[in-house]
């Protein structure tokens, strides 16, 4: 979490850094295939780190005559991030989560914890495995 006037993508090292995807057996795997984000985190620090870490980088270029040469963006790949964008919709719903009134960053990452159960128990469709 950052300060409000600051934007997240200062943090995406830390936020990639925290990764770990569980599988059907063993230690939670902690390499990805892809991440997809907005133009916000087009920036060559966050493409690199995500390179590093193995995965491929799925964000369009800001800029059209730059984005007109990006032949190998993966568009498929970009819309599926509707689900996660969906998502923050809904949590936002709960206005704890949408003003963050709280200071400290406990206290809000609670709150998000509280709107995600909520969510969790109000969408019984969103609980099938």
């Amino acid at each position: 979490m950052t300060e409000g006037q600051r934007h997240e993508a200062t943090q995406a090292e830390a936020l990639l850094d925290g990764v770990r995807v569980a599988g059907l057996a063993g230690a939670p795997r902690r390499r990805f295939e892809a991440i997809a984000g907005d133009k916000g985190y087009d920036a060559r620090r966050v493409r690199e780190a995500i390179e590093r870490r193995g995965g491929r980088p799925v964000i369009p270029r800001r800029g059209r005559a730059i984005a007109a040469q990006d032949g190998g963006f993966d568009r498929a790949a970009y819309r599926r991030r509707n689900v996660v964008e969906r998502l923050v919709g809904r949590l936002k719903e709960s206005r704890a989560v949408a003003t963050r009134y709280e200071k400290l960053a406990a206290c809000y990452h609670a709150f998000v914890h509280l709107a995600c159960i909520l969510l969790w128990l109000k969408e019984p469709f969103l609980n099938r495995a």
